[in-house]
């Protein structure tokens, strides 16, 4: 029987004209998930390709009832080493650990079926640009799990959590000085400590560690 990780590896279809729509394939274990997916994503503005095509995203349908794989590298080899991939997960929430083995396999991010069509647009571009996008409501479902037993970020206070926040809209310096009415010395403070307090290298390593915790909306 054919699972719903059988896909062809594939290619950048963004590579071709980076203003189009972003191009996802879905995979499913059902027509019916398949569909319910297929308009979600139509909803998104992303344009739908088939596995064999170029794209950017693959979308992959999974729940409760999916067979998973025991191990994490068993799992990781049914992932597209070469694709972003996004799980969209249907029906309960994913039985504790399953989202942190997804992500050690290689999945770009993991989101429910329920997902706005304008926040599941913003998810596939976190994912285009190479970041890892977790549902917050799974995060709190994992407890127990690897990334929940971590240490802990500090807390970032509320100007920080604006800062943050609009990192994660990819604004500039500048236009955060413009709209939070601050200096952008004072940004580049409030960064400074955004980054010390979540452990971060970087920017989109702060946002994607946002992400993950819950700190940014998806």
């Amino acid at each position: 029987m054919q699972t719903a990780f059988a896909v062809d590896l594939p290619r950048k279809a963004a590579l071709a004209d980076v203003n189009a729509p972003l191009a996802v394939a879905i995979s499913a274990g059902s027509a019916s998930l398949r569909a319910r997916i297929e308009a979600l994503a139509r909803r998104s503005g992303a344009r739908i390709k088939a596995e064999t095509d170029l794209y950017d995203v693959l979308l992959l349908g999974l729940d409760s009832a999916t067979p998973l794989p025991a191990s994490t590298q068993a799992l990781s080899l049914l992932i597209p080493s070469a694709a972003s991939v996004c799980v969209i997960w249907t029906g309960n929430a994913p039985p504790r650990g399953t989202v942190s083995r997804l992500l050690r396999a290689g999945v770009a991010g993991v989101v429910a079926l329920d997902i706005t069509p304008v926040r599941l647009q913003s998810v596939l571009s976190a994912i285009n640009a190479g970041l890892q996008v977790i549902d917050p409501a799974f995060t709190r479902e994992q407890s127990g799990s690897s990334f929940a037993t971590a240490a802990s970020p500090e807390e970032l206070t509320e100007r920080e959590q604006e800062v943050l926040t609009m990192l994660a809209e990819g604004l500039s310096n500048k236009e955060i000085s413009s709209r939070l009415r601050i200096s952008t010395h004072t940004v580049k403070f409030h960064i400074s400590s955004i980054l010390g307090k979540l452990g971060a290298a970087s920017r989109t390593e702060a946002v994607s560690i946002g992400m993950r915790s819950g700190r940014v909306a998806i």
